[in-house]
């Protein structure tokens, strides 16, 4: 099956079916998605959304970004839209304060690895919501406004979950940057390294939720059983709803 799914208004939506994982199994095709933005939905690309059988779509993005860029699903007659982002920004945007900065690049280097390091513990809730649903039998996609961070990092909680190896779920974030679209989302003065630092998918980004995780819990698996509830029933059913 195709992993990208071809759409008129977004450019990173796509399957997480046929990843490996441990003990010969697969990730099933049809049922995790991961995105950018559904706000620039196409009426064409709402259409195709819905043939794929999705019934849930798991928003990430801050509640001003929910206000400014509405889900085009909001309407949809079979598609639940879920608010799982935070209400307001953990700090302050970095778009909105990079020009005082002297060393822009550091600066956003920095603030992405700070906001990596967050996220596993912010969006906890979020992550305990999205197996819910997929223990239930949902469908769903998971995105917030590029599908490069808050997704990025919560579709990386869920293939190792999953019984993803570290090298496929880095292999899967990196996706982004071959397929993610900016349209113009950069500042028109910021310079290149510095759009590289904050619009590109980073293997140091994600390795920073990782050892965040590890540092606090000691272990990943103490992550998922202490943070996220995912104790072995659980895990069993996600594993039984999720993989081939």
């Amino acid at each position: 099956m195709q992993r990208r799914i071809d759409l008129d208004g977004l450019s990173n939506f796509r399957d997480l079916g046929g990843y490996p994982v441990a003990g010969g199994r697969s990730v099933k095709w049809r049922t995790i998605f991961r995105s950018d933005t559904l706000a620039a939905l196409s009426e064409r690309d709402i259409g195709t959304v819905g043939d794929l059988g999705i019934t849930t779509a798991c928003d990430l993005r801050y509640a001003e970004e929910r206000e400014l860029e509405p889900s085009r699903l909001l309407a949809h007659d079979s598609i639940e839209v879920l608010a799982l982002g935070l209400e307001a920004r953990p700090g302050a945007s970095f778009l909105d304060s990079f020009q005082i900065a002297d060393d822009k690049e550091a600066a956003a280097r920095g603030y992405l690895l700070e906001n990596y390091a967050q996220y596993p513990f912010l969006y906890a809730g979020a992550y305990r919501t999205i197996i819910d649903r997929l223990i239930a039998g949902h469908r769903l996609v998971v995105h917030c406004t590029a599908g490069k961070d808050r997704a990025g990092t919560a579709i990386a909680m869920l293939l190792s979950a999953l019984g993803a190896a570290r090298e496929t779920v880095f292999e899967d974030y990196l996706l982004t940057n071959q397929y993610w679209d900016r349209a113009g989302r950069e500042p028109p003065d910021m310079d290149p390294v510095t759009v590289a630092a904050v619009f590109s998918a980073r293997e140091e980004y994600l390795a920073a939720a990782f050892a965040a995780v590890e540092d606090r819990f000691g272990s990943f698996e103490r992550y998922l059983t202490e943070h996220l509830g995912l104790d072995d029933g659980r895990r069993e059913a996600l594993h039984r709803a999720c993989l081939d």
